[in-house]
């Protein structure tokens, strides 16, 4: 039997840079909602996606509006399953179906489509979700997600070329208009939540032009091994006390 093979590009970035702001909150609070669920249909109610994304303010009839925009952008990404000679072409959801009556959004993604969708907030918790949604510019959030996957190295570089796709703009943007409109006003406002964000320029080539950027931050620790260092200190401090207890017996002997 032949190995079937899922060919796709990077969603999480080229893909997303065509949604605005409130697209790309919505798109990450479906995928939130359906990160644990795999196959199965979910549907979801507007008051959560009002809750996840921070959307209080959006009329039922807008939000509906909103979600079909972000849909028809997803349209235009297609996974291609290739068996053999045969090549069979996905969209990311097999069903996407808004109702304003009931104010729901009914999403189900196809089987060789489902772990692009869970990718997409892979290690991504709700407290991040909450921050992605706060940040106003869709060039703070694009960059935001690309940072939240190096969390734990604390470094992230990239060319000047994949930047430029990643952010969604032409490559012949000039480099002051791109720092000025793009760049640091992202990093700025990402600095919000990522206080040590540094973003360091790498130039070459004939009249230093830039080749790249290389972005540092202090890494974030994982989980276990979190656990594993609150427990080493906290038996050195154990093992602290026993040592002053045993100098005070020894003081009083004496």
């Amino acid at each position: 039997m032949n190995e079937i093979v899922k060919i796709h590009n990077d969603l999480t970035n080229e893909k997303l840079g065509k949604m605005n702001a409130k697209e790309l909150d919505l798109f990450m609070s479906i995928c939130h909602k359906m990160r644990d669920t795999g196959t199965d249909r979910v549907v979801i109610n507007f008051s959560e996606l009002r809750e996840l994304g921070h959307f209080s303010a959006t009329s039922n009839k807008v939000l509906a509006e909103e979600l079909i925009q972000a849909n028809s952008k997803l349209l235009e990404f297609k996974v291609l399953i290739k068996n053999g000679p045969k090549t069979k072409q996905r969209t990311l959801f097999k069903e996407f179906e808004t109702d304003e009556e009931t104010l729901t959004v009914t999403c189900e993604a196809w089987e060789e489509t489902a772990y692009i969708l869970t990718d997409v907030v892979k290690n991504f918790t709700r407290f991040d979700l909450d921050e992605f949604v706060s940040l106003e510019s869709k060039y703070a959030k694009r960059l935001y997600k690309l940072l939240k996957q190096y969390r734990t190295q604390g470094t992230y570089y990239t060319s000047k070329e994949n930047f430029y796709r990643d952010m969604n703009v032409a490559s012949t943007y000039k480099n002051p208009d791109f720092n000025k409109r793009v760049l640091h006003p992202a990093v700025e406002e990402c600095r919000k939540y990522i206080p040590s964000l540094k973003c360091i320029p790498k130039k070459g080539g004939r009249g230093g032009a830039v080749l790249g950027y290389n972005f540092t931050f202090d890494r974030e620790i994982p989980p276990e091994q979190l656990k594993k260092k609150i427990k080493n200190e906290f038996n050195e401090f154990e093992q602290q006390q026993l040592d002053i207890s045993e100098l005070e017996k020894q003081i009083l002997s004496n």
